[in-house]
């Protein structure tokens, strides 16, 4: 946790302040209220268009910038956080949406605690939420277990986070014949898979 976000924090606890989460809320819809007087009827109705509320702040956010709207008096790094937000969205997506770790272990078979041990043993790809918690990609799943070699696969990942290695697994790889590291999988040849994931990275 950054200073000033600790100092929020304490600042919000002392008697006669708002709460942090409602100094947060106002400030968040103060955002939102400037970012319509700017944007056009056609990218509002984009974002109502997304699929969820945050994706539609997100699209807000990417539009507003991309017809030409200057985005300094919002935030400067609004846009790129929008673009990254919109990014998230679309690598989960493609890869059949995210489960809790609850999810995971009813799957499985097996308690929670069982499911964070194999996630802090690199056995499952997990991606960090904004609450906090973990989501496991559904693509790493079976019908009735985890995709055989996947270990193998996250233990080829030089050090990355998890959206990396998402984005990696799903993307298609020259090295393996254009097809991802996933569907190497899915089609048996673990070898081939962790042959792409050992070289991310290094093509620089």
């Amino acid at each position: 946790m950054s200073t000033q976000a600790k100092r929020l924090r304490n600042r919000a606890g002392r008697a006669g302040v708002p709460d942090i989460r409602s100094v947060f809320q106002t400030r968040t819809e103060a955002l939102v209220q400037r970012l319509m007087e700017q944007a056009s009827d056609d990218t509002v109705a984009a974002a109502l268009a997304a699929p969820s509320d945050f994706g539609g702040l997100a699209r807000l956010l990417s539009d507003t910038a991309a017809l030409g709207v200057s985005l300094d008096t919002v935030d400067p790094l609004a846009e790129a956080v929008a673009r990254g937000a919109e990014t998230k969205q679309a690598l989960l997506r493609d890869a059949g949406g995210g489960w809790s770790s609850t999810r995971v272990a009813m799957h499985l078979g097996i308690t929670r605690q069982a499911v964070d041990k194999r996630r802090r043993a690199g056995k499952l790809l997990a991606l960090r939420s904004g609450a906090g918690d973990y989501v496991y990609p559904v693509c790493q799943f079976t019908d009735d277990g985890v995709l055989a070699g996947l270990d193998r696969v996250l233990a080829a990942f030089a050090p990355s986070g998890g959206w990396t290695r998402l984005d990696v697994l799903l993307a298609p790889a020259e090295e393996i014949g254009g097809v991802s590291p996933l569907d190497a999988l899915r089609a048996g040849d673990a070898d081939g898979a962790v042959l792409a994931a050992s070289l991310f990275g290094e093509q620089g």
